[in-house]
């Protein structure tokens, strides 16, 4: 990791910077711009990968997680 990566990740980790994040995408601003970039193909591979990521730090059952991570692959659920 380099240097600005460093300081990025410690800057996502604070608190100030939680808040940051979290008033700028509940704002009109941060809602247009992380709807513009959701709207391309770039946008929804990292939806994707954000989604899996986040999924795999709940406390919900391995049965609801396969299900979910099974519908962000686009994969079939058998029941």
């Amino acid at each position: 990791m380099d240097c600005m990566q460093g300081m990025i990740a410690s800057y996502i980790a604070s608190p100030q910077g939680q808040e940051t994040i979290r008033n700028y995408l509940s704002s009109p601003e941060g809602k247009k711009t992380l709807d513009d970039y959701l709207a391309k193909p770039e946008g929804q591979e990292m939806a994707k990968l954000i989604l899996t990521r986040t999924l795999e730090g709940t406390n919900l059952s391995e049965e609801i997680k396969a299900t979910v991570l099974a519908a962000i692959a686009g994969k079939k659920v058998s029941s």
